[in-house]
């Protein structure tokens, strides 16, 4: 049968159907879609807005019909929003979304990125449509991936890639301009202490402090930068006047020595500072960077507490301390660590009674290298433990060698500071002697005095540690750094050892004469032993035996031997004619 004239074919009607099928279910799309789809005319007037609109911006739906969505664009970003907008009207295919920023209906501002399609031609839309996604929670992780990658988490400061970046800028322009630019390198003093004594917490709360102090010295021109655990950077991008600069530096070290508030108590740090100027001492960023260091380094090892301009002799020192940590980290591997041993005399019995283990290095490219030069290194580098691990055991093999072959003889053997303060030497000493088998009366520990009263109540526990095992135990040095008497009866010594800048002058300057007879005298009071050390001279030795010094080393009995020497020298009797 077929279809009257009014009435519509099957194939008709399933068109039709098809159609209001893919209307519902393009408008069921559009209005579920997550993203903004808005319609525009030539003008930019919003003649349609999605649901999405009102949800992702807050405002009541059709607020923004009749409006150009220029108008609640953050001004920054309207000029690029028109730009890519007129581009549309041209003809244009967007190739990249546009990020723009649109004030939310609570006065927030969000991102959205939009992409834009011109469909004024299409008989169904006629207009420019666009479709915006709330990028928002994206940028701010971007934005905060984009700030741990330059900014210091715990300050706030620029960090040291930032502060490169920007030096590199500041040096373009100075070059250009004929200008000059200066690096301040800050490395706090005994910060390591703070943290390792009172924990992290206190130590961040105390960087966190001092990165405030450095800022707030300096101009918003300037860059301050934290580029290491307690080392911050300044950049000085237009520098006319030294004078200004040391007097920055002198404020700058000023307020990082005064008191830092803590939980329940003060602390107490101060700086070390080093400056190195464009284009005096450098012509590149990696350069001003390493003075800069360098310098900060040499104020370091002139007490702390100072600062000092870069010269090109730090430069050499730098290189050569670079190479002697990086020599010392392989040099017990390559067995370039020996101990020499310089004789002690018993003043009694005019024998030898012993030795002091002195530590030599002969670097294969420096040569023979004293330990004043290479110790400070190993405690900055932090191998200090290691190496004087290696002595000990060195020195106690060498006495179990001596015991076996019938000698009696007893090494001292220096501990530092460092290695006092910061390892369990009690332990160390236990498990050499163990694996050794040395007698405990033939092992000498010498600690300096500023290793000892440094903590002192820590350092009497450790010490009556050592004295359980049976070692001996000196103060080397004494008399040179800062003893309370109150302490000093209170540790186990057996011996004091007086320094050699006392000793050396006691037979024609009265005041070393009096430090000397005093130390006996204290010494003899409390029951322990005497040595003194550098004698050179018949008159030195004629005064310490005058005045009841019990021991004697100096260049008089022997200077350093090797061990094979050094059995000599107690063999032969020759020490006794030289001193008889």
């Amino acid at each position: 049968m077929r279809a009257g004239p009014f009435e519509r074919s099957p194939r008709d009607r399933r068109k039709t159907d098809i159609l209001q099928e893919g209307e519902a279910r393009f408008r069921a799309l559009v209005q579920n879609s997550f993203d903004i789809i808005t319609i525009h005319d030539s003008n930019g007037v919003t003649i349609y807005e999605s649901p999405a609109a009102s949800r992702v911006l807050g405002y009541p739906p059709g607020t923004l019909i009749g409006k150009t969505p220029f108008e609640t664009l953050h001004p920054k970003d309207v000029a690029r929003a028109r730009e890519a907008f007129d581009a549309l009207l041209r003809g244009e295919v967007s190739a990249a979304p546009v990020l723009m920023r649109f004030r939310h209906a609570d006065g927030s501002w969000i991102h959205l990125e939009a992409l834009g399609n011109n469909l004024l031609e299409h008989p169904g839309i006629r207009g420019i449509v666009l479709t915006s996604r709330d990028v928002t929670e994206r940028k701010r992780a971007e934005e905060r991936v984009q700030y741990l990658a330059n900014y210091d988490v715990l300050t706030g400061l620029p960090n040291r890639f930032l502060m490169q970046d920007r030096l590199t800028q500041v040096i373009a322009h100075a070059h250009r301009n004929r200008l000059r630019v200066a690096l301040m390198h800050i490395d706090l003093d005994r910060f390591k202490v703070v943290n390792e004594t009172l924990g992290h917490y206190v130590g961040d709360a105390l960087l966190k402090q001092a990165a405030e102090r450095v800022r707030k010295a300096t101009r918003e021109a300037d860059t301050v930068a934290r580029v290491g655990g307690d080392e911050f950077t300044i950049v000085f991008p237009n520098v006319t006047s030294l004078q200004a600069l040391s007097a920055a530096a002198e404020v700058m070290l000023d307020d990082l020595s005064r008191a830092f508030p803590g939980e329940g108590q003060e602390l107490f740090v101060s700086a070390s500072v080093g400056i190195s100027l464009y284009p005096e001492d450098a012509g590149s960023v990696d350069e001003l960077i390493k003075h800069a260091d360098a310098a900060m380094s040499t104020a370091k090892h002139l007490g702390r507490n100072n600062f000092q301009f870069f010269t090109a002799d730090m430069n050499q020192e730098v290189q050569e301390r670079m190479l002697i940590e990086a020599g010392l980290r392989t040099a017990i591997q390559r067995d370039e660590l020996s101990l020499l041993y310089q004789p002690k005399i018993d003043l009694a019995t005019r024998r030898i009674f012993g030795a002091e283990a002195l530590l030599r290095w002969k670097h294969p490219k420096l040569g023979m290298i004293s330990p004043s030069r290479f110790v400070p290194v190993a405690e900055e580098a932090g191998l200090v433990g290691q190496i004087g691990e290696w002595v000990l055991h060195a020195a106690c093999r060498q006495i179990r060698e001596w015991q076996d072959a019938g000698y009696s003889l007893q090494v001292a053997v220096n501990v530092s500071a460092r290695q006092f303060q910061e390892y369990d030497v009690a332990e160390l000493v236990m498990d050499i002697m163990r694996d050794t088998g040395v007698l405990a009366k033939n092992l000498e520990l010498e600690l300096t005095e500023s290793a000892v009263m440094n903590d002192a109540e820590a350092s009497i526990i450790t010490l009556e540690r050592l004295a359980a095992l049976g070692v001996q135990i000196a103060i080397d040095d004494f008399g040179t750094g800062y003893s309370s008497l109150s302490y000093l009866k209170r540790l186990p010594l057996d011996l004091l050892k007086i320094d050699q800048s006392f000793v050396r002058d006691i037979s024609s300057d009265p005041n070393d004469a009096a430090i000397v007879r005093a130390i006996i005298t204290l010494a003899r009071s409390l029951g322990i032993k005497v040595i003194a050390e550098g004698v050179e001279n018949e008159a030195q030795l004629a005064f310490l035996n005058a005045y009841g010094c019990q021991y004697a080393q100096g260049y008089l009995f022997g200077r350093p031997l090797t061990n094979l020497q050094f059995v000599k020298l107690v063999t032969t009797g020759e020490l006794e004619q030289n001193i008889a």
